[in-house]
């Protein structure tokens, strides 16, 4: 954004101009031109994760400043209009805008990705299912966008209430098997809607070509140790959900109310829990799920970052 306005500004192709050939590396060009993407390495651990992405933060902002600009993080931004905003010039990007117009004019959003390694199919399919079952869960505690356009729009995270206009986005489909998802491509690239898997924009999809289970519903962090904490959280549950016996498909049309309720209300939300037959505050549900998942924070080496959730997000909070 512009260092003394606050406003959008198209200089990733400026910036992208004079980083180092290190630093190339870990930034990637988005849909628009105000926006940049920064990448960690493959880590062992949250808080190797945040101690990379802290000094690239550093070392980036530093060439945007040298740029006239400087670097932002939230799931939206306030108030600089997306019909202002400059495409990208690369061929994947025009190619979106040119298939879904208006559709993909708005997409002027910031999401944090957090990508968990997992052995083989089955796995992934499994960690996709409890991934998604958690989606509403995991929005509310990252719901960090409540401006729009210059407007309190009453959403806590109005992110992805703009990014669900997108076709194959939102909740994904409730997978039985790996096969069934290789189905899925298959049948959307036959159909002329995709080139591969990677078109599917949808909250947590398996990232097949980097053996990966991919979390992306996450609003973007302002706050480092936010953003640790969530991504200790995606890493704990799971790997929670590879220690026990498969569940198998979740229940899409339950998650997909709760996740209105979490975009809607943020941490505020109360939830419905089937097997309780009961509405739960989701502040409630964060705690019970981070006092579950301490054992497993312990063992992978982020029980400080898992904790964070409990703090960062006021959790602890009644």
């Amino acid at each position: 954004m512009g260092a003394t306005t606050g406003e959008l500004v198209p200089k990733i192709e400026e910036i992208m101009s004079r980083l180092p050939e290190d630093l190339k590396e870990a930034v990637s060009y988005e849909l628009f031109q105000c926006v940049l993407e920064i990448k960690t390495p493959p880590c062992a651990t949250a808080a190797e994760a945040e101690g990379i992405l802290r000094g690239l933060r550093s070392r980036v902002g530093s060439w945007a400043a040298a740029c006239g600009a400087a670097l932002a993080s939230s799931g939206t931004h306030p108030f600089s209009p997306y019909q202002d905003q400059k495409i990208t010039s690369q061929e994947r990007y025009e190619r979106v805008i040119e298939t879904l117009r208006w559709v993909a004019q708005r997409e002027v959003i910031f999401g944090q990705h957090v990508h968990v390694g997992v052995p083989g199919e089955e796995e992934v399919i499994e960690a996709h299912n409890r991934l998604a079952e958690h989606i509403p869960l995991l929005l509310a505690l990252s719901s960090n966008s409540p401006f729009w356009q210059g407007m309190d729009t009453g959403y806590e995270s109005t992110r992805v209430k703009i990014f669900e206009t997108f076709p194959r986005a939102g909740l994904p489909p409730a997978f039985s098997t790996y096969e069934a998802f290789e189905d899925y491509v298959d049948l959307m690239v036959k159909a002329g809607a995709m080139d591969d898997y990677t078109f599917c924009w949808w909250d947590v999809r398996p990232h097949s070509r980097i053996g990966t289970i991919e979390l992306r519903v996450l609003d973007s962090q302002t706050s480092l140790d936010s953003t640790a904490a969530l991504a200790a959280l995606t890493q704990c549950i799971v790997a929670g959900a590879l220690a026990e016996n498969a569940k198998g498909p979740y229940d899409r049309e339950l998650a997909y109310e709760n996740k209105f309720r979490a975009s809607r209300h943020g941490l505020n939300a109360d939830f419905y829990d089937a097997e309780k037959g009961a509405s739960v505050p989701a502040k409630e549900m964060a705690r019970t799920l981070v006092d579950e998942l301490r054992p497993v924070s312990q063992d992978l080496g982020c029980e400080n970052e898992l904790t964070g959730i409990l703090e960062s997000s006021s959790v602890s909070q009644s």
